[in-house]
């Protein structure tokens, strides 16, 4: 791996990885980019009150302030499946420290396309924050081949491994790299950074499973890294898999998502229970509905790979499966980004979603870190 990080890099991870933990980050306004055009003021209904509405009576009114602090529900719905405990962590500095990663990965990088010197940069940065926390990193290099320069390059999965009660493990996930429209803030800083604030929050904490911490190199290309990495798995090790949790473009979209498979027992349902139960905004699709029409998987994000392999999956996402063509590529109302995108558009960066969207990346932030914490804590 290069290593070309400057020294404010390494202050920024130590930093960084102090703040992993504790989860304490410093305000910091954000003006709207002077380079993109930016629509109204939104008028954007917040996650709880847009699961609900349909299409037709999308955002009228100007969003509330997010509420940070998830209340337990009083009451609660007959579950489907076995109840998680209810003893749940939850708490208004969930995402402070993802947001810090985030911003970094944004604004000081910016777009990471996969074989540039940025991208590279990028996963400096992640091994050295797992390092600062601690954490043995494993740098699993590959190369990958790029139509557009006709030329095979080099790109890196990183991997940390929290050891848990049983060998038997999770797998985490999310890719580092971006496109090459924009600073690649929603994807997929947003996914690395609740990866990395996890990370943090799980040192010294005992997991029921061992959980495998990967960023992966290479998504955009034709999800490289994560192709290679089951392709190295030993076929114990997938039998030995509990599941693949994928976290992926988290940020800008109207409503939050778990896909992944169905039936009792698994950790699709198990997740879904406990959004339900301690009434946070969840919505729920199964695996299936993401496929293609003729029923073939969807090659959609790094979770893929390990669907093909047979290795159950859950996929957090931020969009909105009410509006456009309804198939969750249109994040937003058609308004805002371009024609309701943000992802691989210019219009994915931090200043553009804040100023469009106040407080949603804090709300989504908090949100799939309280999911994903507490998941890799107590799911058995």
């Amino acid at each position: 791996m290069r290593r070309t990080m400057k020294l404010l890099c390494w202050a920024v991870i130590m930093f960084s990885s102090a703040l992993a933990c504790q989860a304490v980050v410093f305000g910091m306004p954000l003006s709207a980019p002077t380079d993109v055009p930016l629509a109204e003021p939104a008028v954007i209904e917040t996650a709880v009150d847009a699961a609900t509405s349909t299409a037709a009576s999308h955002p009228t009114t100007a969003p509330p302030t997010p509420t940070a602090v998830v209340e337990i529900a009083t009451a609660l719905p007959e579950p489907s499946v076995p109840a998680p405990e209810l003893s749940l962590s939850l708490s208004e500095d969930y995402g402070q420290a993802a947001r810090q990663h985030m911003e970094f990965l944004a604004n000081e990088i910016g777009e990471r396309w996969p074989g540039t010197e940025a991208s590279y940069q990028a996963a400096e940065y992640v091994a050295e924050t797992f390092e600062a926390m601690g954490y043995a990193v494993e740098v699993q290099n590959f190369t990958f081949y790029d139509e557009d320069v006709e030329a095979d390059l080099e790109a890196s999965n990183l991997i940390a491994v929290h050891e848990g009660l049983s060998p038997r493990q999770i797998i985490v996930g999310a890719h580092y790299d971006s496109g090459d429209e924009a600073d690649g803030a929603d994807d997929n800083a947003s996914g690395i950074g609740v990866l990395l604030e996890v990370a943090g929050l799980l040192r010294g904490v005992d997991t029921p499973y061992t959980v495998v911490l990967i960023a992966f190199g290479a998504e955009e290309n034709d999800l490289d890294g994560s192709r290679y990495y089951v392709k190295q798995m030993r076929q114990a090790e997938i039998a030995d898999t509990a599941a693949m949790i994928n976290l992926d473009s988290l940020a800008s979209g109207d409503l939050t998502y778990v896909y992944g498979d169905t039936g009792p027992g698994t950790l699709y349902e198990w997740v879904l229970n406990l959004a339900g139960r301690a009434n946070l905004p969840l919505e729920g699709k199964p695996a299936a509905e993401l496929d293609y029409e003729d029923g073939t998987p969807c090659e959609c994000a790094d979770y893929h790979a390990f669907q093909q392999a047979g290795i159950p999956f859950i996929f957090f996402e931020a969009t909105n499966w009410n509006v456009g063509d309804q198939d969750g590529w249109t994040q937003v109302d058609p308004r805002y980004g371009d024609e309701g995108a943000i992802i691989h558009t210019r219009y994915d960066t931090i200043d553009y979603i804040e100023s469009t969207f106040p407080g949603r990346i804090d709300q989504h932030l908090n949100l799939f870190v309280t999911l994903l914490v507490n998941a890799l804590q107590t799911y058995k």
